[in-house]
């Protein structure tokens, strides 16, 4: 069975600590797909080397993301690693769990198997339906991997999964089940169900006012309530940067879905369903897509950690993907420093 049981990932700070960030609070999102080993390889060695917690990818379309890390691990890496998110649509809920074990058995380092529905459009266009009830295909499908890792075999007939099945239990690896969560009700079933949320374009307000009292409720009976993890976008001001066109290049898709659009107008945006221009022009003169000096964003970041929120995964992907992935790491060494 998996040896971790859902502890908290970090000690409460000393008073003298209270209300900093921590360089060790923060993990890093490659910000776009992994196409160059190298390039990946050298974000994984400046997580490990400037303390930092843990490397994350998203759901990619050219490199598989368990194999895109498979591959890192057999390079010699033991940044401990993780997904923010897989879509569930492209893989069974055993595989999942099984990619998810023989990657921290690879490394010898925990892993976070970050797992997420997606959008209505998505589901449609992979598997040309979309469940009648999210919430119950999301609780299946997350029940299921819970159970593998932690050992058991599963029974279930349920109404989205039939699985009747186990994984060898003499293998130990440390394993931590995260689901996409971005409005309370999915955020509470994470509660329920797993060790973690991460969420994506939520303001620290909205973190602490909505989804981590909707973990907390969730996660009624269980000993530990699930942390959040959270991906803030960012950027360094320098001179030709602008900061719109940054977060258009970075949040494009993310600022034009209905979801994401629903999340932010109950947080209080001005938000256009369907305008990428406006919105990231709103988020920007919000301080969503935190822009400024590296002292600044350290400071942006400290409201996130006041909330409550545990784990934040920082995102250059605008100046990534605008600029380079030196440019990239030349903002998040200097937002490194300006914590440390």
């Amino acid at each position: 069975m998996t040896t971790l049981q859902h502890p908290p990932t970090t000690a409460p700070q000393a008073d003298g600590d209270a209300g900093r960030v921590r360089v060790s609070d923060c993990s890093v999102m490659f910000p776009a797909t992994p196409v160059d080993p190298v390039e990946l390889k050298t974000f994984a060695s400046f997580v490990e080397l400037s303390g930092m917690r843990r490397l994350y990818c998203g759901q990619s379309a050219v490199f598989e993301p368990h194999t895109t890390f498979a591959r890192l691990v057999a390079d010699g890496c033991r940044t401990p690693l993780g997904t923010a998110v897989t879509l569930m649509a492209l893989r069974h809920p055993f595989t999942a769990a099984l990619h998810a074990r023989e990657l921290a058995l690879f490394s010898g380092q925990s892993y976070v198997a970050g797992l997420g529905l997606g959008s209505r459009h998505f589901n449609e266009a992979m598997t040309g339906s979309w469940p009648a009830s999210p919430l119950t295909y999301v609780r299946e499908y997350a029940s299921v991997v819970r159970q593998l890792l932690d050992g058991g075999r599963v029974e279930l007939d349920g109404r989205y999964f039939s699985v009747h099945a186990a994984l060898p239990a003499e293998l130990p690896a440390e394993v931590e089940l995260a689901l996409g969560v971005l409005r309370p009700r999915m955020t509470e079933l994470a509660g329920e169900v797993a060790d973690l949320g991460i969420s994506w374009l939520t303001p620290a307000s909205y973190c602490r006012d909505q989804l981590l009292p909707a973990l907390a409720h969730g996660a009624r009976g269980r000993d530990v309530v699930p942390r959040l993890a959270t991906v803030v976008n960012v950027a360094v001001a320098r001179p030709g940067r602008d900061p719109v066109e940054l977060a258009l290049a970075g949040l494009g898709n993310h600022l034009a879905a209905p979801h994401y659009g629903d999340a932010l107008t109950k947080a209080g945006f001005d938000v256009r369903i369907g305008d990428r221009e406006h919105n990231a022009r709103e988020i920007v003169d919000q301080g969503l897509y935190v822009y400024g000096t590296p002292e600044e964003i350290a400071e942006r970041l400290r409201d996130y950690r006041d909330a409550g929120v545990d784990e934040i995964l920082i995102n250059p992907g605008g100046v990534y993907l605008t600029q380079g992935g030196l440019e990239a790491l030349r903002d998040l060494d200097e937002i490194a420093r300006a914590l440390a």
